[in-house]
């Protein structure tokens, strides 16, 4: 009745060396994920996907404590999907296909910055785990000058 699937959290490999933000945050904690994806974002309003995403993210905030720096790193994921999904939008319009199947060195190139960029935002945004408190995060934040939260905007 019951397999590996049933019990698995993580997929390392999804989170470390898939390109996309999105993909990385539903490669982690794939459990509790899932729960928030079937009782929390798909209640949300669809027409507003920014709201519907913060609200899941302030749900998986209370779920995992009630620390600040959680809090503010959770309520800044709805603006990297927001970033990654006009980036990705604007590319595929400007090439004519999706990112994933521009081919050649542009695609590879692009591809590349995606994942160099999640890569970056996990680390600045898992300071709030990492510090735990409002004030330590924001002032680890404001020493690097809020880049990773001006850079999607």
């Amino acid at each position: 009745q019951w397999d590996f699937e049933t019990i698995r959290t993580v997929d390392p490999w999804g989170t470390e060396v898939g390109r996309s933000f999105r993909g990385g945050l539903r490669r982690w904690n794939m459990t509790v994920q899932w729960w928030l994806a079937a009782y929390v974002h798909r209640r949300g309003p669809r027409q507003y996907p920014l709201l519907r995403n913060a609200w899941t993210m302030l749900a998986s905030a209370y779920w995992h404590g009630l620390h600040g720096g959680q809090h503010l790193a959770f309520l800044s994921v709805p603006l990297w999907l927001a970033a990654e999904a006009a980036a990705e939008a604007a590319l595929g319009g400007y090439f004519g296909v999706p990112l994933e199947r521009l081919g050649g060195w542009r695609g590879s190139l692009l591809r590349g910055t995606q994942w160099f960029l999640k890569m970056r935002a996990f680390e600045y945004l898992s300071m709030g785990f990492v510090l735990r408190g409002a004030a330590d995060t924001l002032r680890f934040w404001a020493s690097v000058h809020f880049c990773l939260h001006l850079l999607p905007l």
